[in-house]
């Protein structure tokens, strides 16, 4: 069996210079690092500017359905019978543009919501989004 020393067996101190030179370097990479982006901010140039500026890529539109509260359905300020929304719902969707926004009166009834979501389905659109504002809602009374 072996017979402990506690002289010999002590740990031995943590050498804490390694830990404050890496600190040290550290501290001055990121004070120089951030003298050159202040520089480079600095310099005093004049960027051309465009006649027209235009993005390289045209957004996809986003398609409003607007359901009043006797039903029926408006887009652009255009009203729109269920065969004529199924038709544009359908050339948007042809041309890519699936992003579709369902805004409906708080007095319609679901239905109407419903139906409209029908179309949407049924031209190729699996998802549309909802319309609505974040109040507290007032009691309406149903007749």
């Amino acid at each position: 069996m072996r017979i402990k020393d506690p002289e010999s067996d002590q740990e031995e101190p943590i050498n804490l210079l390694n830990l404050i030179d890496t600190l040290f370097f550290l501290l001055m990479f990121f004070l120089i690092a951030t003298r050159f982006k202040e520089e480079e901010r600095a310099v005093g140039i004049q960027l051309p500017q465009l006649a027209s500026s235009q993005p390289l890529s045209a957004l996809p539109q986003q398609v409003i359905i607007n359901i009043r509260e006797d039903g029926t359905t408006v887009v652009a300020s255009k009203t729109y019978t269920p065969d004529q929304l199924l038709d544009l719902l359908t050339q948007n969707a042809a041309a890519g543009n699936r992003d579709i926004l369902i805004r409906a009166d708080e007095r319609s009834l679901h239905r109407y919501f419903a139906n409209v979501a029908g179309l949407c389905r049924k031209a190729g659109i699996p998802e549309v989004k909802i319309g609505y504002l974040l109040e507290e809602p007032t009691p309406v009374q149903v007749q």
